[in-house]
């Protein structure tokens, strides 16, 4: 009575309001059953005020809450309602008096025991509801389980799929919840009506739910599973990798992963509960060999590339189980590298299928889970199986690929790797395979992005070998004779690598490299050899070569030769092609170096014919003339007919086609279209032969992938794989692209050349005039109808499909006129023909869909109109669900194409109809009537507001009507309701029922399923651009940010755009969220480039919003990714697993739970549950183990920050900054009182071990000094202790600030002491200093000093200028003064040295200390001279055979190992370079050589470039130090490059050691 007496008294929250609701509605059930709308409505409130409500006011309706729900489940109720009263439920026992867990679960079992056969739907709430509070009570009611699952094979005997899919779900949860501590007797008879019954089910959802059933098992420690389970288990999902529906494959491939895992870890096993003995757990001996390697390798058939797709996901799975959840260290990857790497078997035929299968794995389950330390060690380990013999083309082809890879992704050369790189990069050059010359190149530029000193080097030890290499095959013969040329291709393919890579490079590229790789090419076409198999490589060769050159070097390099280069051309294309043809030898050699030359012609083309060129006319005449040259060939190696060369000409015919695809103006070679037409439409005149294309997926509009059949995956790298089409052969890839294919020869020739035939018949197309067009309109339209009964129909259909969509989009960019109604009524009947087959694909439907929207925008408003009215005629009277789902999407693609004013009058009769139809049973008609109402709505914008809420209860219509759960339907209606948002906007107040209901469907259809995912961050992304009023930024960000790291690459776009759109529209908000690390560790893991860069912009935006409030904040937040640790703490983990022992309910195991996002479970209970998953942990610790990229991002972003705080002064003034901390200011985080430590941060960045990011902390120092020289005045009192000891009291806590006799500013903090004092050696250095670039500059006398062999006293003449500020005001008016000054002191202390005797070659140190002056320009203003030493080292010229480590003729002999130079001082005088301050500092000390040379640093703009500003050797005599120009010797750095091939006088011999460009050859043991 007395709690009756409390409920009575209290005033009615608005959660007894939402009770007392329900309790009349399912009092009133008996006279109407309820309405699902209401009850959607009312429950959605309901679980809001659940959250709400404060647990003593949820204690007083409890009670009634609950009967409320039960019996509202059990009186029969659509899906999402029963959804929605589970979840209640179980949240209002969590949230209120848990005892009622008890009796709630018994009344559920009990009516779901009940003899009684009862209706579908109310044995489906019943069941959903037991289901989830189980997911969440599973520990408290494991006594239950064995009748729960009695209830599941009572429940999988219904006819309904929704109901026995219901079960499963409810058994999933109920094992996943009791984990494995209920009655053994349970958990076998879950085992046998799973493998029983579920696992073969006719329908693919109740499949699916049995596969995660196998799953939960597997995370739960499979209790009362044996080895034979396991076993038999892993065997089935093998074998369900067959099932042609794909989410089902998927689904298997997980629980295989996922038993393997749990097979392989006998210690996780769990022994369940019950009368025993229980055998013991034992170790799944062989499982990955039996259940992954051998099916793999065995996989043959139609669906052998879907059998493999799953083999390679389930590795993934399995790999990523035994890192994360098992906790193995990072290290015992490397084992399964080999494993993984064996299934490609010994065949020395590469079949790039399987090859590329094995590089996902290698990629994401092996190399992406590793740690810096592990990833360098894994650069060994793959440089050892390519040292091994038993290794095939494949396996060594899969260890380059991921060998760059990991190089990329470390950022820096490993000196382990070092030591092994001449016996295994290198010695794969000189492979017999042509992918694995041509993958080692690649690994090589990789190398040369990672550590740039290496390249001029590289390219000059290339020259030099090629050289070599073109004598010996002028005379050898035999087995001798293929191994040089195999090194000759090799060598070249190197060479031209590391040329596309030199002018992307931070250092540029040396001067004389474009000359000089242009005369190797040209000797090498113009000087071949007189064997022809030797001549015919030597040509391809050169070809390439040349191909690179021109494909990658600025235009402006090669302008002056470009008449010489366009004449290499004439021998080649200049013959009779039938004289040519009928030659002695073999016309496939022949054939290959034609199709080298025409590669070269196109980078030709791209590279100096261009419509605005001024020469353009000229340069294309004789280019037009070899094309067509090229086509005669075709046309006589074709008429041939001999077997043997179909694939050389296949590769003909795709290089020339892409040669003309490359010419700007398709009129220009007007003449050549009757014979490219002739070529281009075999695939529609012998469509039997051909084929079919795979183009579609890129000229498909991504925003309709949704309805496939490329589905955009979790991870664009998995879309990929799952998209392949390789096979046994394929193109090689290019070297010179800058964005090479993920996997290698993606395509197969007889593929590529379709493809190529049909984006150039679009081309021709769109050049053709009417009746042109009318012809080959007539030629498609006639393949159309003579195939309809064959069996390579549906590949001509897709053929056609790509043919006019690539000539109508060619004619949107090419015609601004309409096209003639002949025309678009010719074309319109060949879509819709396709269209009412019916029975065609996805792509060919949304094709077809398309290219009738192309032409609504190629014809005029008149016939767009008549169009649509048409297809609304044909979509009330048509039969065939097929094409009335076609035609709804047609309409979409038409009011996409024209607009909504266009067809503004047509917008209600085109949703009327196609509303209709969404109403429909068929799922599918659905889907493709939802996708044509989204785009009809998009088009239309504010006309489509009356439609508004007839739409939106359509969309409820249809969530309430549907009973499977199909992710597609519910994805649909999340698209439906996104498009709603955007055109209501403003009018969605958070109050009002339009924005209530919108935000209930998403809530519903959010699941763990990524495509409803998507559309639920969408939902966040459309109100904050449409919206804004609706939710507060705080709830937009916790709703964000865990989608940052989901696999879906769409779902992460979403996430960071919405986010950059939150900084821009609210700053201030969004800075209080603190979401910078969480941006930085989704960069880190990030591996798609365009989010990669969307992800950098943002943190930029957020870091230019926030920084002028809290400088100290980003700086803390950049130097712990900058300055992070490479090693994981995985002593942390490990206690982290520890730590599971004070589970409250005694469990010592981790329970994983569904997460589809990271591909391995993660727990998911409500707290209470007891449940960890580490992976929270090591996600903690990622900045210890941030990659590189990361790390020099973050680098970037701080060397941002003295321009991102704005122009406040107080940033930059000492006093102001101190004045307004006292009065108490809005802020009291100003830069300047932190700049100390900015620069000591600087300047570990510029002496930090990465290469790349040197520069970045020298161009901080410079730019702290930009900025403090503009407040700086003549007259400075005062040191900086922080700078007064150089270098070595970087990063030690200042005491004090400078005293000044004026008012303190950023600059006196920054600089400190400027004038000079005298003194002797270093200590006297020490003392005349400026600024940030002094910091180098110790450094880099330092260095030199100990570097120089046989160093001595200094000898000399010691010059120092005069320092005072007259003199370099001075400086600053006359630049050019001071040069020649500098010439003059310069020149006086080498005559001093000569007049001694000095004769030996010496070096020099050069000190200078730089200013830039009021004009900006830069000015001496200090140096000095000092002679330091001899340098006794000679270098010794080496015999060809020292520079092929791998070749079999080289006698035994000391091996040299090459080490990439790593001195982060030293320039690299073979480069050209701009004078930067940053190459400044790294200059001052630098070595000069001598004799009668002198380097000098020519200064100007700040920033890199390649030719503007060089560092460049000039003779002492009778050269212009000012001007720069070239007196009697050459410069150096372009001499060794260029006389490579004679004088190699840059290598030492082999008992020498001898520095380099290139880096150090050495002795074993130096």
């Amino acid at each position: 009575m007395a709690k009756k007496y409390v409920r009575e008294n209290v005033p009615l929250s608005r959660f007894g309001v939402l009770v007392a609701q329900l309790e009349s509605i399912v009092a009133s059930a008996a006279q109407q059953p309820p309405d699902a709308l209401l009850c959607f409505d009312l429950l959605s409130d309901l679980i809001s005020a659940i959250d709400e409500e404060p647990k003593e006011s949820i204690l007083l309706w409890q009670r009634k809450c609950e009967d409320a729900l039960y019996s509202l489940l059990i009186l029969g109720a659509r899906r999402p309602v029963r959804h929605l009263a589970s979840v209640a439920m179980a949240m209002i026992i969590f949230k209120g008096d848990p005892i009622s867990i008890y009796s709630r679960v018994s009344s559920l079992q009990g009516f779901l025991s009940d003899g009684k056969k009862s209706e579908p739907q109310r044995v489906a709430g019943a069941a959903q509801c037991l289901g989830e509070l189980y997911k969440h009570f599973g520990r408290r009611i494991t006594a239950g389980l064995f009748e729960t699952t009695t209830i599941a094979t009572k429940l999988i005997k219904f006819h309904e799929d929704f109901v026995r899919q219901e079960a499963l779900h409810m058994l999933q949860n109920a094992l996943e919840g009791s984990g494995g501590s209920a009655a053994s007797s349970a958990y076998t008879e879950a085992y046998r009506l799973i493998m029983r019954f579920a696992i073969g089910d006719k329908s693919f959802v109740v499949r699916i739910a049995a596969a995660r059933c196998l799953k939960a098992f597997a995370n739960i420690g499979g209790p009362g599973l044996g080895l034979g389970e396991l076993d038999n288990s892993a065997a089935y999902c093998v074998k369900a990798l067959e099932d042609p529906v794909s989410s089902v494959r998927d689904a298997f491939a997980e629980a295989l992963g996922s038993l393997l895992a749990l097979g392989m870890n006998p210690e996780a096993q769990v022994q369940p509960r019950g009368k025993g003995p229980f055998p013991p757990a034992k170790k799944l001996e062989g499982g990955l060999q039996r259940h992954l390697t051998l099916p793999f390798t065995k996989a043959s058939g139609a669906r052998s590339k879907d059998i493999r797709v799953g083999l390679t996901l389930s590795w993934v799975f399995f790999l990523q189980a035994i890192r994360l959840k098992y906790q193995h260290p990072d290290s015992e990857l490397q084992n399964f590298a080999l494993q993984v790497m064996d299934m490609l078997g010994a065949d020395t035929c590469i079949d790039a299928h399987p090859l590329a299968c094995v590089l996902y794995i290698l990629r994401v389950g092996i190399t992406d889970q590793m740690t810096e330390p592990t990833q360098r060690n894994f650069l060994v380990f793959l440089g050892t199986q390519l040292q091994s013999h038993d290794a095939s083309p494949s396996m060594k082809a899969s260890a380059l690929r991921t060998l760059s890879y990991t190089l990329k992704t470390l950022g820096e050369v490993p000196f382990e790797f070092k030591e092994v790189l001449d016996n295994t990069v290198m010695a794969a050059i000189s492979h017999p395979a042509q992918l694995v010359r041509v993958e080692a190149a690649l690994a090589l530029r990789a190398l040369a992005e990672v550590d740039p000193t290496c390249v001029g080097g590289l390219i000059s030890y290339g020259v030099t070998t090629l050289n070599a290499l073109r004598e010996n095959v002028s005379f050898e013969k035999g087995s001798n004779l293929q191994f040089d040329l195999d090194s000759l291709h090799g060598q070249a393919t190197v060479l031209a690598a590391l040329v596309s890579i030199s002018p992307k490079l931070p250092h540029g590229y040396p001067a004389r490299l474009p000359r000089s790789v242009l005369e190797v090419s040209k000797k090498m076409l113009t000087e071949s050899s007189r064997n022809p198999v030797a001549s015919t490589v030597e040509k391809e060769a050169g070809w390439l070569l040349l191909s690179s050159l021109l494909a990658s070097m600025p235009k402006e390099e090669l302008e002056d030769q470009v008449f010489d280069i366009l004449s290499l051309w004439v021998t080649v294309f200049s013959g009779n092609p039938a004289h040519e043809s009928m030659q002695t030898g073999d016309l496939t050699f022949r054939i290959r170096v034609w199709s080298a030359a025409v590669d070269a012609l196109t980078a030709f083309v791209r590279c100096f014919i261009s419509p605005n060129a001024a020469n353009s006319r000229i340069l294309l005449q004789p280019v037009l003339v070899y094309l067509s040259s090229a086509l005669s060939y075709i046309s006589v190696a074709t008429a041939k007919e001999m077997p043997n060369l179909k694939p050389a000409v296949d590769i003909l015919m795709i290089k020339t086609l892409i040669a003309y695809q490359s010419l700007p103006d398709p009129l220009t070679y007007k003449t050549d279209h009757p014979r490219i037409i002739q070529l281009c439409t075999t695939p529609f005149r012998v469509a039997s032969g051909c084929e079919e294309s795979s183009c579609l997926r890129l000229l498909l509009d991504k925003r309709d992938a949704w309805l496939g059949p490329w589905i955009p995956g979790r991870d664009w790298f998995e879309d990929e794989l799952r998209a392949f089409q390789g096979g046994k052969d394929g193109l090689i890839p290019c070297i010179w692209e800058n964005e090479l294919s993920s996997f290698p020869q993606p395509e197969t020739i007889s593929k590529t050349l379709v493809n190529q035939m049909l984006l150039c018949f679009g081309v021709i197309f769109a050049a053709q005039d009417s009746s042109g067009m009318l012809a080959l309109l007539g030629i498609i339209e006639q393949c159309l109808k003579a195939g309809k009964k064959q069996s390579w129909h549906a590949a001509s259909v897709t053929n056609i499909c790509v043919g006019l969509l690539t000539g109508f989009k060619v004619l949107l960019s090419l015609r601004p006129q309409p096209l003639g109604p002949e025309i678009l009524s010719s074309a319109q009947s060949i879509f819709q023909s396709i269209l009412a087959e019916g029975d065609i694909c996805g792509s060919q439907r949304r094709a077809s869909s398309e290219g009738l929207g192309l032409l609504a925008r190629l014809g005029n408003d008149i016939f767009t109109a008549r169009m649509t009215r048409l297809l609304l005629g044909d979509l009330s009277g048509a039969i065939d669900p097929n094409y009335s789902g076609s035609i709804a999407m047609a309409l979409g693609c038409i009011h996409r194409s024209a607009g909504g004013m266009a067809l503004s009058t047509l917008v209600p009769a085109t949703v009327s109809s196609i509303s209709l139809l969404a109403k429909s049973s068929l799922a599918g008609l659905q889907i493709w009537s939802l996708h044509g109402l989204l785009l009809t709505i998009e088009a239309a914008g504010l006309s489509f507001v009356s439609h508004v809420q007839a739409t939106l209860g359509l969309a409820m219509d249809i969530l309430l009507s549907e009973e499977n759960g199909w992710v597609e339907l519910q994805q649909g209606v999340g698209r439906l309701i996104n498009a709603i948002v955007a055109v209501l906007g403003p009018e969605l107040a958070p109050g009002s029922i339009f924005f209530s209901r919108c935000k209930s469907v998403v809530a519903e259809i959010t699941c763990q399923e990524t495509a409803t995912m998507l559309e639920s961050v969408r939902f966040t992304q459309q109100l904050v651009l449409f919206a804004p009023q609706a939710v507060s930024v705080h709830l937009h960000v916790q709703t964000l940010l865990p989608t940052l790291s989901s696999r879906q690459p769409t779902l992460r776009h979403l996430a960071v755009s919405t986010l950059r759109h939150l900084i821009e529209k609210d700053p201030v908000s969004i800075i209080d969220e603190q979401i910078e690390d969480n941006l930085f560790h989704m960069l880190d893991e990030e591996t798609d480039s365009e989010i990669g860069n969307l992800a950098r912009t943002t943190i930029m935006r957020l870091l230019y919003a926030s920084c002028p409030l809290r400088p100290s904040h980003w700086i803390s937040i950049c130097r712990n990714m900058v300055l992070a640790m490479s090693t994981r703490r995985t002593e942390h983990n490990k206690n982290i697993v520890k730590d599971l022992s004070n589970d409250p309910d005694g469990d010592t195991r981790m329970n994983f739970g569904e997460d589809d996002e990271t591909m391995v479970s993660s727990s998911e209970g409500m707290p209470g549950q007891g449940y960890k998953f580490e992976s929270a942990s090591i996600m903690r610790n990622r900045e210890k183990h941030l990659r590189y990229r990361t790390r020099v991002f973050a680098a970037e972003c701080l060397s941002h920050l003295p321009r991102a705080v704005g122009k406040d002064p107080a940033h930059f003034d000492l006093s102001l900054a101190r004045k307004q901390s006292v009065n108490g200011q809005v802020s009291c985080d100003w830069l300047v009182l932190h700049v100390q430590e900015l620069i000591s941060l600087a300047y570990q960045i510029s002496t930090i071990q990465f290469e790349n990011m040197r520069p970045i902390g020298v161009g901080l120092l410079s730019t702290i000094m930009d900025k403090g020289a503009t407040e700086v005045d003549a007259a400075v009192v005062g040191d900086s202790p922080h700078l007064q000891g150089g270098a070595k009291n970087i990063g030690k806590p200042n005491t004090g600030f400078p005293i000044r006799d004026v008012s303190s500013s950023y600059a006196s903090v920054v600089v400190g002491h400027r004038k000079n004092t005298t003194g002797r050696g270093v200590e006297g250095k020490k003392k005349s200093t400026l600024g940030g670039v002094k910091i180098l500059s110790e450094s880099s006398r330092n260095f030199s000093k100990k570097s120089v062999l046989g160093q001595r006293e200094q000898v000399g003449e010691k010059l120092v200028s005069d320092p005072s500020c007259a003199y370099r005001d001075s400086c600053k008016g006359s630049t050019l003064g001071q040069r020649e000054l500098l010439r003059v002191k310069v020149l006086s202390t080498v005559k001093v040295i000569e007049s001694d005797g000095m004769k030996s070659e010496l070096s020099l140190d050069l000190f200078m200390c730089l200013e830039r002056g009021l004009d900006g320009n830069w000015a001496i203003v200090w140096f000095e001279v000092n002679e330091v030493g001899p340098n006794s080292l000679k270098p010794s010229k080496p015999s060809i055979h020292n520079l092929i480590p791998s070749s079999p003729i080289v006698p035994a002999k000391p091996r040299r190992v090459w080490r990439p130079h790593q001195t982060p001082i030293t320039l690299n005088i073979a480069h050209c370079q701009s004078s930067n301050p940053i190459l400044v500092a790294h200059a001052l000390g630098s070595r000069l050589q001598m004799p009668m040379e002198v380097q000098v640093l020519r200064v100007g703009q700040v920033g890199f470039s390649s030719r503007d500003e060089e560092v460049r050797s000039v003779t002492a005599r009778g050269d212009d130090l000012v001007t720069g120009k070239d007196g009697e010797a050459s410069c150096s750095a372009d001499k060794a490059i260029i006389d490579a091939g004679k004088d190699p006088a840059g290598f030492s011999s082999p008992d020498t050691e001898m520095p380099y460009r290139l880096g150090i050859w050495v002795s074993p043991g130096t």
